[in-house]
């Protein structure tokens, strides 16, 4: 793929050959003791991250100290890339109105000569292909590192400067609609954690149809309105996204990846392994539409308790699985995705934080869930809310399907402009 105007070749060519400079820093004598909350920013590897270098809770270091690491002051327009640990390969530019700064023993400087732009090299080292060449390089007893020498011997495919120039402005638009739909996103989940919020502290009252307010909320405990069903332990190992008859919600995708309402047709759910013996599994045990499924587990307090509400099921036969509680409301209490949003509201999520228990990996059990205090508005007033919400999150995930085709039309371009 080329743009209209270029026929001329690309030259191959050494990264040694277009550089000034190729080395890092150092952690400056002391440690983390000398870290400043102003002066001299001092990038580390997390600061590199997403293509771009993320600021917002750095670390400064004296002007002493960084005149003591002069052969490592990062300069607008450097590539910055990350040569140890998890994060190896991770890469940006440094922005055009970047001031001064320094970099750590973690982070490498690329410093190209005039005529090549770091905007048209540094995508290549994001994408496949440069991410397989770093991989290939790392050195070390556990494969962790990258080495100056073998980063300077990366050879590379340059086309002329006005080509190169014309490839970097159009993925900086790309990666600026890319971050404009993040934006998007991000403002619409504060909107929906503030809705949420207001609606369920009662700040926020919907009014009936002759515009007279609903009914005060009655309160309950879970336990006298919900039934607690069997689940099952498959692991992992049991479960595959290709065959079966039976899915298996699994409380790792309640973590990561489930909506709040959980319609199967949408959700990428794994089937139990077809040589697995279901015949003992109770009928009660099979998810119903309006159940609510928590995850027990987690290790970390926020998440523990998490929670989703079946809504729709399509006839597919599904079950709840390990390391989840499978809650059944009892009828005409609830309507279909009220409970969904009322799990995941502020006080709820307090109430089941303060009950939860353990040291290392933090659990809940149904004897503590049927402890929690449930405000329940009327029947109208839940669908209202359920309605108002799900349109929020309708919202959200139209925006997200859009950010995903965004991704998809960049590494496209990056694996065919790089010829």
């Amino acid at each position: 793929m080329r743009f209209p105007g270029f026929t001329e070749k690309w030259e191959e060519i050494k990264l040694v050959d277009i550089t000034e400079k190729i080395n890092s820093g150092k952690t400056p004598l002391g440690g983390e003791s000398v870290y400043l909350s102003e002066g001299i920013v001092f990038i580390r590897s997390q600061n590199v991250n997403n293509e771009k270098l993320e600021l917002e809770n750095p670390v400064y270091i004296s002007e002493e100290v960084n005149a003591t690491m002069k052969n490592s002051v990062v300069k607008p327009n450097d590539i910055l890339l990350n040569i140890t640990g998890a994060s190896l390969g991770r890469s940006c530019v440094v922005p055009d109105d970047f001031a001064l700064g320094n970099v750590n023993q973690h982070v490498c400087i690329i410093r190209l000569k005039e005529n090549y732009n770091p905007r048209f090299l540094q995508p290549i080292f994001s994408s496949a292909k440069g991410q397989s060449i770093f991989e290939s390089l790392q050195t070390g007893s556990g494969r962790e590192g990258l080495n100056f020498d073998s980063i300077k011997k990366i050879i590379l495919k340059m086309p002329v400067a006005g080509e190169q120039l014309k490839i970097a402005s159009f993925l900086s638009l790309l990666n600026k609609r890319i971050e404009t739909q993040n934006k998007i996103i991000e403002e619409l989940q504060t909107l929906m954690q503030i809705l949420t919020k207001e609606i369920f502290s009662r700040k926020l009252r919907f009014k009936k149809a002759d515009e007279n307010v609903f009914p005060e909320w009655d309160k309950t405990k879970m336990g006298d309105v919900f039934e607690f069903k069997v689940t099952n332990s498959y692991s992992r190992e049991k479960l595959n996204y290709s065959e079966g008859i039976i899915k298996n919600i699994h409380y790792g995708d309640i973590h990561t990846q489930y909506r709040t309402l959980f319609n199967v047709e949408k959700e990428h759910t794994p089937y139990i392994n077809l040589e697995v013996n279901t015949n003992s599994i109770n009928k009660e045990s099979y998810c119903q539409v309006g159940d609510l499924i928590l995850a027990d587990a987690s290790e970390d307090l926020k998440d523990v308790g998490k929670s989703i509400e079946i809504v729709n099921l399509k006839d597919q036969k599904t079950l709840s699985g390990l390391h989840t509680i499978l809650a059944r409301p009892l009828k005409n209490i609830f309507a279909i995705g009220f409970c969904g949003y009322l799990f995941r509201s502020e006080k709820v999520r307090q109430q089941i934080q303060k009950e939860a228990h353990g040291s290392k990996v933090l659990s809940i059990a149904p004897v503590r869930l049927s402890k929690l205090t449930l405000p329940i508005p009327t029947l109208i007033e839940q669908t209202l809310i359920v309605d108002f919400l799900f349109s929020i999150d309708e919202k959200i995930e139209i925006e997200k399907v859009l950010l995903k085709k965004y991704h998809v039309q960049k590494q496209y371009l990056l694996q065919n402009l790089f010829i």
